[in-house]
């Protein structure tokens, strides 16, 4: 029923000190079952565009503190959907797209160390140059666009759902430079984003948490993006922001170095306590 996009894969060859973790370490069972006292196994979804994957990030610009950790797993899409299985998430190996990795690793860390005995599952769609305006001529994250963005987290998510008695905890989002590119895209950022959350929630739980950077302001509209997603925050319950403004970038100006992407990871899982404190 779902069409599936083909993403782009970049071949890196894996520094010695990731490599030799690798050669250590196992694949998690096929099933995301918890193994602690949790009734459900918690599901991290990780989505957006470009600035979320992140290009230039590759298995030899992993930082060298990082450990490989059996806690943590990704889902791994597989040509046909009966391939697709969780991991033990290895960056820059089997993170979405392979080759690359982003603020999953700084988070699910981040995670990990308030409940280690906690099982991380983590999903993870960033497709570059995607917005959240229906688009005809353009992949975008509308619903609206059959076998595009939307679609294709719809199957990866359901397909991760079926193989466990999970629940989606929340999602992180930093996307939206790209509705800043047209400004009737940006005045309609608020209601576009509405329109997944609603539909995140009413597909995999109603209590579902959105924790979303505000993007960059290097495009032409990017204060009314910022705009609407501020007012949208305000008004949405379980609907987070924070600001970006200062992130450092690589040479291109829009895609993030590797000590942004490692303090994306950290905005993320900060701004997803204080929404949770006291919950």
């Amino acid at each position: 029923m779902l069409t599936v996009l083909g993403l782009m894969t970049l071949a890196y060859a894996p520094s010695d000190a990731l490599a030799a973790s690798l050669d250590s370490s196992s694949d998690s069972a096929l099933g995301c079952q918890p193994r602690d006292q949790m009734r459900f196994a918690r599901i991290w979804i990780l989505a957006g565009q470009s600035q979320a994957t992140t290009f230039g990030m590759n298995p030899n610009t992993v930082p060298a503190s990082w450990k490989l950790d059996p806690g943590v797993h990704i889902w791994v899409s597989g040509p046909e959907p009966a391939s697709s299985r969780w991991e033990v998430y290895r960056p820059g190996v089997n993170s979405a797209p392979r080759g690359q990795w982003g603020p999953e690793l700084q988070l699910s860390a981040r995670l990990r160390r308030g409940n280690p005995t906690t099982q991380l599952f983590l999903i993870k769609h960033a497709p570059g140059q995607t917005g959240a305006a229906f688009d005809p001529g353009e992949n975008d994250w509308s619903p609206l666009s059959q076998g595009e963005a939307w679609t294709r987290l719809d199957g990866m998510v359901n397909a991760a759902l079926k193989t466990c008695d999970g629940r989606v905890d929340a999602i992180f989002w930093m996307g939206n430079h790209s509705d800043g590119l047209r400004q009737e895209k940006a005045e309609r950022v608020g209601a576009n984003m509405k329109a997944l959350i609603d539909l995140s929630r009413l597909e995999w739980g109603s209590q579902i948490k959105w924790v979303v950077g505000l993007p960059d302001d290097t495009a032409p509209y990017a204060t009314t993006v910022q705009r609407e997603l501020r007012a949208l925050a305000a008004s949405e319950p379980n609907v987070v922001i924070f600001e970006t403004a200062d992130y450092e970038t690589q040479e291109d100006g829009l895609h993030y170095n590797t000590r942004s992407v490692h303090r994306l990871g950290d905005d993320f899982f900060e701004t997803w306590t204080a929404l949770t404190a006291g919950k």
